[in-house]
Formats: structure tokens, sequence, C-alpha cells
């Protein structure tokens, strides 16, 4: 996993060993790793939607070694529960081939439906960018949830199965495509497998909700008192008084591109 660039935490338990793995690199991993602790059988586990199956495992014939097929997105996490004996149990895990992608292109219509200090008025957009660039002082200090919007044809030639890719995301998002909610990612990468496509006519609504940081930076500009704790004062790390007035501002909403990937299985 090292040589792979994949960053691991691994613990042992009574029959075998547990890994954290992320890829903090900014390519796919797709391929083969050989444990250094025994094992015979192996469970695969995505904390992002609880997902788990049997994962697919050879032995090395020259090393002895259990070797484990794994795909990573950048930013993806995974979770590895090894055996040392046969024992474990369960459905195989179903690996994805990444395959085309097809962006999503169609104009966006941005309704802002909870937050404060005011709900900014509605607009649409064929380029996604962060509200903030709207150029008005209520999407600049706005803290809350935006409902993006659009609708796309399925490509001319159909796949199984698809994921989709939001792309950039600040900070967290809640999928529904043609009524039916596909998730909620909160973390990179922002994306979600899709179940089925119509032909036509599509609808998918991402609701995205920002920090509250932006928010913050507006009420210490014009002075508006929110600071209400009884049992401490309130500083910043520094131990001076804490003054958001100066910090930029962040980043929010949904910035893309949006992208559906083509999966097809591999193992």
């Amino acid at each position: 996993m090292k040589d792979a660039q994949i960053s691991f935490i691994r613990r042992a338990h009574e029959t075998g060993s547990t890994y954290f793995l992320v890829n903090e690199t900014t390519n796919v991993f797709n391929g083969w790793i050989a444990l250094s602790r025994p094992a015979q059988s192996m469970l695969v586990l995505d904390p992002m939607t609880g997902k788990s199956g049997l994962g697919a495992s050879r032995s090395n014939k020259a090393t002895g070694e259990l070797e484990v097929y794994l795909q990573l997105n950048p930013e993806e996490t995974l979770i590895l529960k090894t055996e040392k004996a046969l024992s474990a149990q369960g459905s195989a895990w179903g690996w994805n081939q990444r395959g085309k992608s097809h962006p999503v292109n169609s104009p966006w219509a941005v309704e802002f439906i909870k937050g404060g200090p005011v709900l900014p008025a509605p607009y649409t957009t064929d380029k996604l960018a962060s509200w903030t660039t709207q150029g008005n002082e209520e999407t600049r200090r706005f803290a809350g949830t935006a409902r993006y919007t659009t609708t796309f044809n399925a490509p001319a030639t159909p796949a199984t199965t698809y994921y989709l890719d939001l792309g950039n995301v600040c900070q967290s998002a809640r999928v529904t495509l043609n009524g039916v909610q596909l998730g909620t990612p909160f973390i990179a990468p922002f994306r979600v497998f899709v179940p089925a496509l119509k032909p036509t006519d599509n609808k998918l609504e991402v609701e995205v909700t920002n920090v509250a940081a932006n928010r913050i930076r507006d009420l210490d500009r014009r002075k508006v008192p929110w600071k209400y704790f009884h049992e401490i004062n309130f500083v910043n790390i520094k131990y001076k008084p804490f003054d958001a007035s100066d910090w930029p501002l962040y980043d929010s909403g949904l910035l893309g591109p949006v992208t559906l990937i083509e999966a097809t299985p591999s193992l």
C-alpha cells in the first residue's frame, strides 16, 4: 500500500486485521495489493454508504502473501477486514470499472430554501460556481441550503450502471434523481451510484449546505452581537478577542463539474 501511495491505519483483532484506507493522490488506483499480515479472506466496507461484501483475493505463489483487489478514486476511503482463517462470509463485493464520462451541461436553477440571515433571490446559471460570486451581499453572507435543479437525457448508448460525480461541493450535498434519494455525500469524492436512468428528462436535484463561516464573518463586520457564552470568554487561537471580520469568503454551493460516469463490473 505504501508503494501505491495509499495511506492506511491497521489494527489487529482476534481473528485478523482491520485496515482503514484512503487514496490521498490525484490518481485512480485499480489493481492488486499484497498484505503483510497473514490472511485467508477479506471483507470490504464502504464507510460512506455502509455497503459491504466479500472482496476478491488471491495467494501469491512466490511469497504466500494474500493479495487483495482494490479500486480507490482520489480521496476515497475503504475499510478492509481480513481473516486468518477462511471464515469471512457474505456476497461478493461488486467492483466497477470506470468507463466513459458524460458531462451534465444543462442549465441549473438555484433556489435558496433554508438559512439566513435572509434567503437570497433564486437564479439560473449555465456555469456552476460558488454562490458567493453572484455579486450581491445576500449570497456572500448566506449560510444554509440551496437546491440546484436540472434535467438531462441519458447517453445515446446506455450503460448498465452509472455513478454521478458532483465534482467540488462546498460543503455537503443531498442528491435526488427522479424523486429518489441517492445519498448524502459530505466528503470527497462527492459521488453516488445511479440505479437507473430514463431515456429523457431525468430530473436531478442537489441540495447543498455550506458552513457558517460567511455568516459569522458578516456578523462581525456589521458588529452584530452574537457571542452568547455565559461560562467562558470567547477568544481566538492567540487568546485575543475573537473577530471574524477579516476572514476571507468561503466558497459555497455546487461548484462541479457534474459528470455521469459509466461503471461496468470488473471482478
